[in-house]
């Protein structure tokens, strides 16, 4: 079951990731424990209706780095991406970030997969 999402959350959400994919591509010259910002992509951001709690679905582009240190070090700097959606956001309160691994890309080339693994197969008779 769905529930839509309001236009003002679907505009906060929006501009959140719009503000952290920048911050990441601007980041990109800094190396971040061996993780370079530039190859993480934010898919989707989903926020509570009281916009005090944001979602972050986060995946790594390069294949060099885990999901779990992706998502370690997304953990690990929250406070300072929260700190930066304050001071470039203008909303009353600035929502807590929680960040998750996307799995979507994972699921979509399972399926890719199956689908090749079927077309080689010859039917039987």
């Amino acid at each position: 079951m769905s529930i839509k999402n309001s236009g003002r959350q679907s505009r906060v959400a929006a501009e959140i990731k719009k503000v952290l994919s920048e911050f990441l591509l601007h980041s990109s010259r800094v190396d971040y424990e061996g993780i370079n910002p530039a190859f993480i992509s934010i898919t989707d951001v989903t926020i509570s209706s009281c916009l005090q709690h944001a979602k972050i679905y986060i995946a790594s582009i390069s294949q060099d780095v885990a999901d779990d240190d992706c998502l370690e070090f997304f953990q690990k700097h929250a406070a300072h991406l929260r700190r930066h959606l304050g001071s470039t956001i203008h909303l009353k309160f600035v929502p807590d970030l929680k960040f998750f691994m996307d799995d979507s890309f994972d699921y979509a080339k399972k399926i890719e997969s199956l689908l090749l693994y079927e077309k080689r197969t010859p039917p039987d008779e």
